[in-house]
């Protein structure tokens, strides 16, 4: 291999469709993952609506964040409750999500959650130690 003069600047980018990398505006991939969790979106508020207090769930990637789950519930227009990592939630009690889901779905006739693969990371410390204990783990 001949060694030439010249000056050349590599960029790399790591491939991920979560959309979080630090300084870029849409990561490969991002856009074609929202698209595509609008149809499972769909046919959940159609399952939902076709139950009497009707709920449904759908789970989207997003290990560590949930970009993908966000805007695909900005997108879809039918999404009542989006749970990620990001925000500290809990289950139960006067700010609970399960309580506003069946608030929701008795007052509404239907509930459509979507939430991030990541979600229990967004758990309230107390709220985690409670279901881990309920699951056994």
């Amino acid at each position: 291999m001949r060694v030439q003069n010249v000056q050349v600047s590599i960029v790399g980018i790591p491939k991920t469709i979560d959309n979080d990398i630090p300084l870029i505006d849409r990561s490969f991939g991002f856009q074609t993952a929202c698209e595509e969790a609008e149809p499972f979106i769909d046919a959940a508020h159609v399952e939902a609506e076709s139950a009497e207090n009707g709920v449904g769930i759908v789970k989207l990637m997003g290990r560590y964040c949930g970009y993908i789950a966000v805007a695909s519930s900005l997108a879809s227009r039918d999404v009542n409750v989006c749970v990620i990592p990001e925000v500290h939630y809990q289950l139960e009690g006067d700010y609970g999500v399960y309580d506003w889901i069946v608030e929701r779905a008795v007052r509404r006739g239907h509930c459509v959650v979507v939430v991030a693969e990541g979600a229990e990371d967004g758990l309230i410390e107390e709220e985690r130690i409670k279901v881990r204990e309920e699951l056994g783990i």
